[in-house]
């Protein structure tokens, strides 16, 4: 007789406990009790949207603040994690935009891959035209007293091939954007400095990785490798001594740093990924610029901003500006944004002795990134 009533009571407290779990993540909307560690990636959250007649008959404000409140939910951050945790662990999917999970958990971004097998090719005429423009700039440039030069950046894909996933793998029958660029260059005697295959190269004989598992960009043991390099390739062809980076040590750390694990870290996981034992080189100029040092402008994808975040652009390229994607300029734009596109293109380029333009294999195929066609149309070049 005694066992109904407490089974009602056991009912009640199972009813109201799930009553109080789905209430929780409204209370931390509302009075966030807790912090929270938030997403990494590069998103933004809605804002709360403002109520207006006209917003509210057109649903705009339904719509905008369903948003809002899918947005900033209590703990969204870590049901995220959990819900990409589950998938990336039981069934191989990595919740991140283009990523893709390689064999050993070497993480890829699809496009690399595409690079890597010759998916995104262009077509030989079509580099072959791109390539005669782009002489053409360098000759008009170099008359100005400035040197254009092309950065074959190497690619992950490219880089390290064994570790695709089978389901993304393909016969290499074809060229590949970076191949026929060579070609191209080699024929029309455009200056280029080939990190691509001399990255690959080192590879074996690295003392330290060259790329991490989890990171698309060079190692941080890489970018120091390659700004040496550069920094002594301006001094030989400026014909100056130029500042240069002195290393001190090199700290070696099982956990990734500086960048290392981008994307590893923009897939949001509750357990990281264990990636290789990398190195970090601790490095400083040798001195400081001076007012005739060469300036040096750098019109580049991703694989620059480490490079120019860690000051090296400015110790060794004398203050030398960073083109992103030849679209926003910086360090102007950190403050606020300033355009390739609303600068004079002759005057600024006249600034500097040298113009790299910086470009991984997974960019080829967007070569210039509309410079070229900026150039063409500055100098009165026929294309």
């Amino acid at each position: 007789m005694n066992q109904q009533p407490a089974y009602k009571r056991l009912k009640q407290v199972v009813f109201f406990g799930i009553i109080a779990l789905l209430c929780i993540p409204m209370i931390q909307h509302k009075f966030r009790f807790f912090e929270e560690k938030p997403l990494n990636g590069s998103f933004e959250l809605s804002s709360k949207p403002k109520l207006t007649k006209e917003s509210w008959f057109s649903g705009k404000y339904q719509e905008g603040q369903d948003k809002y409140i899918t947005d900033h939910t209590g703990f969204r951050p870590a049901w995220i994690r959990i819900y990409n945790q589950w998938n990336y662990s039981l069934f191989n999917i990595a919740h991140a935009s283009g990523v893709i999970r390689g064999k050993e958990d070497y993480l890829y971004e699809e496009s690399y891959i595409n690079a890597y097998y010759g998916a995104d090719f262009l077509g030989e005429q079509k580099i072959e035209r791109i390539t005669a423009d782009w002489k053409s700039i360098q000759d008009t440039l170099k008359e100005k007293g400035i040197d254009l030069v092309v950065i074959l950046a190497p690619g992950k894909a490219s880089f390290y091939p064994e570790y695709i996933p089978e389901t993304y793998k393909r016969p290499r029958t074809g060229n590949t954007n970076y191949e026929v660029f060579k070609k191209q260059f080699h024929k029309h005697a455009v200056t280029y400095i080939d990190m691509h295959s001399w990255f690959e190269s080192m590879k074996k004989e690295s003392k330290y990785p060259l790329f991490s598992k989890t990171g698309i960009h060079w190692s941080a043991y890489g970018q120091f490798l390659a700004m040496d390099s550069l920094s002594k390739f301006v001094s030989k062809r400026c014909k100056t001594e130029t500042p240069h980076l002195v290393l001190e040590t090199i700290v070696e750390s099982d956990k990734p740093m500086l960048g290392d694990d981008d994307i590893g870290r923009g897939m949001n996981l509750i357990v990281g990924i264990p990636d290789l034992k990398l190195a970090y080189p601790r490095f400083h100029p040798n001195r400081k610029p001076k007012k005739d040092d060469p300036k040096v402008l750098v019109i580049a994808d991703s694989f620059y901003w480490p490079l120019f975040n860690s000051n090296c652009s400015n110790f060794l390229f004398n203050g030398g500006k960073f083109w992103y994607y030849n679209e926003q300029i910086y360090p102007a734009s950190y403050t606020k944004a300033t355009l390739v596109k609303d600068q004079s293109l002759d005057q600024k380029l006249k600034e500097n002795k040298v113009v790299f333009l910086l470009i991984t294999d997974a960019n080829l195929h967007k070569f210039s990134f509309g410079f070229i066609e900026m150039a063409c149309a500055e100098y009165g070049i026929k294309k």
